[in-house]
């Protein structure tokens, strides 16, 4: 338990010790890439450190990812898509770290061979972006209270508990009114156009 203990609290250190994000420059877009950035780090660290083993290459990644963000083109709007587009961005500087380190000898075959042999084929990434909005579309016609349940267990990651005393509402109340958000997504998911 000691161990669970000093292992978190040297990794709470490392994350402190990181550089600190820069100013978000005054741009709507900058702003919403910056505001995903920040609430989804840790996921994507995580989902780095997996893909790449060391702590290090995982941190370099993700802000790479960032300066890649940052400099792209127009973009939706939409929290949900610039999310995705964060995890697609950073898989492709992934892969080429790990390209790199192939070209220089610094990779065994038997890492680059646990991963997939390339990236998702166009028709996945188009009927994941028509998911994505057929979604986007179910949530906008729920009502508020609804959207926001919906919202808050997803995104925030905040519990039923934590949701229904921000509304002043039951537990129980939170817990139909998301089954009435997952039900609608389910449903419009089976009846929409995807290929």
């Amino acid at each position: 338990m000691t161990t669970n203990k000093a292992v978190a609290a040297k990794a709470h250190r490392r994350m402190v010790e990181q550089p600190k994000m820069p100013p978000a420059p005054q741009n709507p877009q900058s702003e919403l890439i910056t505001r995903v950035f920040v609430r989804f780090q840790r996921s994507l660290l995580r989902y780095l450190r997996d893909l790449l083993s060391r702590r290090e290459d995982a941190e370099d990644v993700a802000q790479e990812t960032y300066v890649r963000l940052v400099g792209a083109g127009p973009l939706e709007p939409s929290e949900v898509r610039v999310r995705a587009f964060m995890f697609k961005v950073a898989t492709n500087l992934a892969y080429d770290r790990f390209r790199q380190r192939r070209s220089r000898g610094q990779q065994d075959d038997t890492e680059l061979a646990a991963l997939p042999d390339d990236t998702p084929p166009a028709e996945r990434i188009v009927a994941i972006e028509q998911s994505l909005g057929i979604v986007e579309r179910t949530l906008l016609g729920l009502p508020m209270r609804c959207r926001q349940v919906f919202l808050l267990r997803v995104s925030a990651e905040l519990s039923y508990e934590a949701i229904a005393e921000r509304f002043g509402v039951s537990k129980r109340t939170v817990e139909r009114e998301m089954q009435t958000a997952l039900d609608a997504c389910q449903r419009n998911l089976k009846e929409g156009d995807l290929p």
